[in-house]
């Protein structure tokens, strides 16, 4: 009984982030849990796979609510066929609900096999060169403006106390309003990073403090996928 945690890309150019061992064990699969059956066709179709797309099965999970998790979704595994669990982008159970999916498989103890792949988190933090000894992922901040500013004043008092390294991410079309009330919720000597597209072509990874931002402001960021960094 396996579970394998598949990555999937995040940019347009797969070959260079997902490794060829991870392609060889995606195509001897049959049977997936996915977000969209659509776009994990046509991932798998784009990595070269050569079989019959009609013997796959895929099982989307729930739009609605995606804590909704099935029996039948484990019945191959339970039954001795691998399964792999795929994301729209990155890695599963990372900042998506693949990890209600692990959860449940950890309860039917299925054994879960990750497998290596990118992860914008991890990459945007490995990039920056804040703190990541102690840092924090916070998701998606409040949108409504009391509830954002509460949450930016709590942690700017974890960087100032804890030395804590916080990472979040924004709706695409909110960016730039997003930038711009960091360089004015936070001291000059803040620092903030901005990761965007990822292993893209249009990469992204720039490092500065709060009073810096404000002389050299960046990039335009409207619809780009990206990651929020602020940290010492």
């Amino acid at each position: 009984m396996i579970l394998y945690i598949i990555p999937t890309p995040i940019s347009e150019d797969f070959e260079k982030t997902i490794p060829d061992y991870v392609i060889k064990i995606m195509h001897g699969l049959k049977f997936f849990i996915v977000e969209r059956a659509r776009t994990s066709r046509r991932y798998i179709r784009a990595s070269g796979y050569k079989g019959n797309m009609e013997d796959l099965t895929f099982f989307e999970l729930d739009k609605r609510d995606k804590n909704i998790i099935p029996k039948e979704f484990f019945k191959p595994a339970l039954d001795g066929n691998p399964i792999g669990l795929m994301s729209e982008a990155g890695m599963p159970g990372i900042a998506d609900p693949g990890a209600v999916v692990v959860a449940r498989a950890q309860e039917l103890e299925i054994k879960i096999v990750p497998l290596v792949g990118p992860s914008s988190i991890f990459l945007s933090l490995a990039a920056s060169g804040l703190n990541g000894q102690n840092f924090t992922f916070d998701g998606y901040l409040p949108v409504k403006t009391p509830e954002l500013k509460s949450k930016l004043l709590f942690i700017g008092k974890e960087i100032q106390n804890k030395g804590t390294t916080h990472i979040f991410i924004e709706t695409p079309y909110r960016n730039n309003r997003m930038v711009e009330l960091l360089l004015d919720s936070f001291k000059s000597d803040i620092k903030l990073c901005i990761a965007s597209e990822i292993t893209g072509i249009n990469e992204y990874i720039l490092t500065k403090t709060i009073g810096q931002w404000k002389k050299n402001k960046p990039i335009d960021l409207h619809k780009k996928t990206c990651i929020f960094l602020l940290g010492k």
